[in-house]
């Protein structure tokens, strides 16, 4: 497994606790010789734990039956943002396999995930098994600064935001299924049946945005999570409100400016505002390029929601923001 390019320090108190978890840990699974399967899960050992909830969604539609899931992220996690509890550190020890975005999504994790796979638990990171986007080789993907010499802000200059884009979650599901099947979980076919359902997911988001005319399928969004999304239905990205591809970047002036600016020389109609957006920020460019100001959710399940469910309203309300 390829090593994470960047170390990312945490709290010295949770670094302490992830210490003392690692030999917690092997003591809790030596004592789950004649513990009930219920409080096994509880704790994460021996179970599949995943980072996130949108691949939480697709990972339990994989394993079905045959396997318990953590979700380390609660609904409504900002996963750039998202810093593990103890109990967190102590179910990924813990874990089977353990599945993360990678790219550095989980910036908060890291650590953890890395301490993880140093004691032999099964990592498996998504991005490794999908066609990464480079933002190096994206055009039209630089933002300009006011003085137009381009500025790219991405840190590594790779999308980690594959899930929008069916077809790679498609790619991520069929190279799971046999890392799970190794660690002892059977998916039996459904591996299969999940990559079929996604690839007519993709078929249905491509009539859902087929509303939207060639002109106006431009996208401001929060930050560059849509980059997978554009490339699959045909969008052009023309700039973010946060610079990069985490939402904890901080825009200047300028660039506020040059985006603005940007907007009313495309005639791009919605600004799309995600979690993690400045709510002020992102108003006053709306307000000030006259395009309207949308909410999208690009990586929270709707409530009770799957994460075809999420694409679905991806694809419905771009298509009814820029449509018609």
């Amino acid at each position: 497994m390829p090593s994470v390019n960047r170390q990312h320090a945490l709290s010295g108190n949770v670094i302490g606790r992830v210490v003392a978890l690692s030999f917690t840990v092997t003591l809790s699974v030596t004592g789950l010789v004649g513990a009930s399967p219920a409080a096994a899960a509880d704790d994460g050992d021996g179970a599949v734990v995943v980072t996130t909830e949108v691949l939480g969604s697709v990972v339990s539609q994989l394993v079905g039956d045959s396997g318990e899931i953590v979700v380390i992220m609660p609904s409504g996690a900002n996963p750039h943002s998202f810093e593990p509890s103890a109990r967190d550190a102590e179910r990924l020890l813990g874990a089977a396999v353990v599945v993360s975005n990678g790219l550095d999504l989980e910036e908060g994790l890291l650590d953890i995930l890395e301490s993880a796979q140093e004691a032999g638990v099964t990592w498996f990171q998504a991005t490794d098994h999908i066609a990464v986007r480079d933002l190096a080789d994206a055009a039209g993907d630089e933002q300009p600064e006011a003085d137009g010499v381009e500025h790219d802000h991405a840190e590594d200059g790779e999308d980690p935001h594959f899930w929008t884009d069916p077809l790679a979650m498609r790619d991520v599901v069929l190279a799971l299924a046999p890392v799970l099947t190794e660690a002892g979980i059977d998916v039996a076919d459904h591996a299969e049946v999940l990559a079929a359902e996604l690839e007519a997911l993709d078929t249905e988001v491509a009539g859902i945005l087929s509303v939207v005319p060639a002109d106006a399928r431009k996208l401001v969004t929060g930050h560059r999570s849509l980059g997978y999304f554009a490339a699959r239905y045909g969008f052009e990205q023309i700039g973010t409100v946060i610079p990069g591809l985490s939402t904890s970047g901080e825009p200047t002036a300028r660039e506020l400016a040059q985006l603005i600016a940007d907007i009313r020389e495309q005639g791009v109609r919605a600004v799309f505002a995600e979690v993690g957006t400045p709510q002020s920020v992102a108003q006053a460019v709306a307000r000030d390029s006259g395009a309207e100001l949308v909410e999208l959710s690009t990586s929270q399940l709707p409530e009770g929601g799957t994460y075809q469910d999420l694409i679905r309203g991806i694809a419905t309300t771009v298509a009814g923001a820029l449509g018609g």
